[in-house]
């Protein structure tokens, strides 16, 4: 075991990189509150490049906060074998990150970019409609003389100081996420807590034999930014991509800005990873790896999320198969988004088969949305049982194709 501490850099994450280095045998390495004589009054651990986790190696959070730079343009932390350029990774094995007591990943406070790839970086980036009205360089002339902005000019753009510089990427990627793992086996995320994220919390890649427990999300689709309300997109919670399996998602709860918990294996044509600048760090060959997800427990759930699902399942021209979804509590206010997606019109990412959610079982739910559950893809051999929506005038099942149930046992 080893504590970072006892380590010298000339920046916090080389000092963190030269400690999971320099590890014991036993792959234990301590990060505790920051303590450096030079500047006494810092506590908190502020990085500029993400933390790289090779195989065989123990993260243990001690009571401490890691916060991104504003110089910093990357994740919190990210499996070792994958990064720019690096879109074929090879498979690495036995990584952890364990939180004990109160751990915080905290974003920028004036974040370089935000948001997924689909996203504009902007400066201001209001996120309320009558600063959209003054100070959103992108809205009509027609928009401002109406007073109403158009539903899609409020999501295309995010705040990200990066939009005005040569050079850099214009748009959000895979470098906005907090914890980025992708072709990892037997590992874990553990007890931490995720503040102001500047994309997804965590995202999985082709990550197999794991879990992801007791994490709490404090993002809300905003953040107060030198006065300004700005927007800032795509605050996933937890995002398993194409190709995981046998996995644990339990006890999340907190906000979100988007979907708390999203399982998106999206593998149309027309939607290429090229590992570079996309908001997937692996590449989209389907010849060479695996399309969908499967073997999945989602359980004790109890959060909120701003704008879209509590949990939303997205098989696009692949198969979610296999899912357990058990003791799930919306704690919204309001009726917007919704409890439970699954699937996705045609025309958004691609071709939805008719057995591309199958073995579902999704139990004890307690919504206040438009909807609880709503299949707007198709369900097959599955059970949906005591499920509650406290929305006065919510539904709590919702199809809109012809035979979008197939054997589902709903009580």
């Amino acid at each position: 075991m080893v504590n970072v501490n006892e380590f010298f850099g000339k920046t916090d994450d080389e000092i963190i990189n030269k400690a999971i280095a320099g590890r014991d045998k036993d792959g234990i390495v301590v990060i505790p509150p920051r303590q450096n004589k030079t500047e006494p009054e810092r506590d908190f651990w502020l990085i500029d490049n993400a933390i790289l986790l090779p195989s065989d190696t123990t993260v243990i959070l001690k009571n401490c906060k890691i916060k991104l730079s504003d110089r910093c343009r990357d994740n919190f932390f990210r499996s070792a074998n994958c990064g720019l350029n690096e879109n074929d990774p090879e498979k690495i094995t036995n990584i952890h990150i364990i939180g004990e007591g109160v751990s915080i990943l905290e974003g920028a406070d004036h974040p370089r970019s935000t948001g997924d790839s689909g996203k504009l970086l902007c400066v201001p980036c209001p996120h309320d409609e009558k600063d959209l009205l003054s100070f959103g360089s992108w809205i009509s002339d027609e928009e401002k003389a109406c007073g109403k902005v158009a539903r899609g000019n409020f999501h295309n753009h995010s705040y990200g100081t990066d939009f005005d510089k040569e050079g850099e990427n214009k748009s959000g990627d895979w470098r906005n996420i907090g914890i980025l793992f992708a072709n990892v086996e037997y590992f874990s995320i553990k007890n931490v807590s995720i503040k102001d994220s500047h994309c997804w919390g965590i995202s999985l890649e082709a990550c197999r034999h794991g879990s992801i427990e007791k994490i709490n999300f404090d993002s809300r689709l905003y953040k107060f930014i030198d006065g300004v309300k700005s927007n800032i997109e795509n605050q996933d919670g937890i995002d398993l991509r194409n190709g995981c399996n046998d996995l644990i998602i339990s006890d999340i709860t907190g906000q979100t800005g988007d979907d708390v918990i999203a399982l998106t294996a999206i593998a149309a044509k027309n939607c290429v990873f090229s590992g570079g600048y996309s908001t997937h760090v692996m590449h989209s060959d389907w010849e060479r790896r695996e399309r969908g997800i499967k073997n999945v427990i989602i359980k004790n759930v109890i959060a909120k999320s701003y704008w879209c699902w509590v949990i939303r399942l997205l098989p696009v021209e692949s198969t979610i198969e296999n899912v357990i979804i058990d003791n799930v509590i919306d704690t919204s206010e309001d009726e917007v988004g919704g409890g439970i997606l699954i699937g996705e019109a045609d025309a958004s990412y691609g071709r939805v088969l008719p057995d591309s959610a199958k073995n579902v079982a999704i139990s004890n739910v307690i919504a206040n949305k438009a909807q609880s559950v709503f299949v707007k893809g198709y369900l097959t051999n599955s059970t949906i049982t005591n499920v509650i929506n406290r929305y006065e005038s919510g539904q709590i099942i919702r199809t809109v194709r012809e035979n979008a149930l197939n054997n589902v046992k709903i009580d």
